[in-house]
């Protein structure tokens, strides 16, 4: 059977193209893993605080606390987006502290409160916005102390003041 020239030739292209290609995705596959090496070296020497997780949760709590007493629902439903992402970047970090299952506690006691307080944000409504962060906070302080850290609690003011932690025993 009498194939064209053009036919060998594309043929022949179209395999050294695809080695090349194969060549390629392998190397750039190399350089990825040396930067995943890099990446896991400089997490074991600098490990992830929680301390550092839970005072961004407890500024931006603060924030949003604020822009719902303003009833600024602009400015409170960002402050919700930052607190579920903070929530959820400790969920996937997959984090255990001092024994506890840190990562483990975020869907039920961060994530899990906070859909009341974005339902609340959603429909501009105060009291419920109030209830949402009431029991936000509640969760918060439950989970302390599922933790081992019952001395760790935070409140909501009546009126017009950001949350804050308690500091009397």
């Amino acid at each position: 059977m009498w194939v064209p020239r053009w036919v060998l030739w594309l043929v022949g292209l179209g395999l050294v193209g695809g080695a090349y290609a194969l060549y390629a995705v392998h190397r750039e596959n190399r350089l990825l893993e040396t930067e995943v090496k890099k990446l896991e070296h400089l997490l074991a020497e600098r490990p992830v605080e929680l301390a550092t997780f839970m005072a961004s949760y407890e500024r931006f709590l603060t924030k949003l606390h604020a822009a719902g007493q303003a009833q600024n629902w602009a400015l409170a439903a960002f402050y919700y987006e930052e607190l579920e992402e903070t929530a959820e970047q400790l969920e996937k970090l997959n984090l255990t502290d001092d024994g506890v299952p840190v990562s483990q506690m975020m869907r039920p006691n961060l994530l899990q409160p906070l859909e009341a307080v974005e339902k609340a944000i959603q429909a501009q409504e105060p009291r419920a916005f109030q209830e949402g962060l009431r029991v936000l906070v509640s969760h918060c302080n439950s989970c302390h102390a599922a933790a081992g850290k019952p001395y760790i609690q935070f409140t909501l003011p009546e009126k017009d003041a950001p949350p804050r932690q308690r500091f009397t025993p």
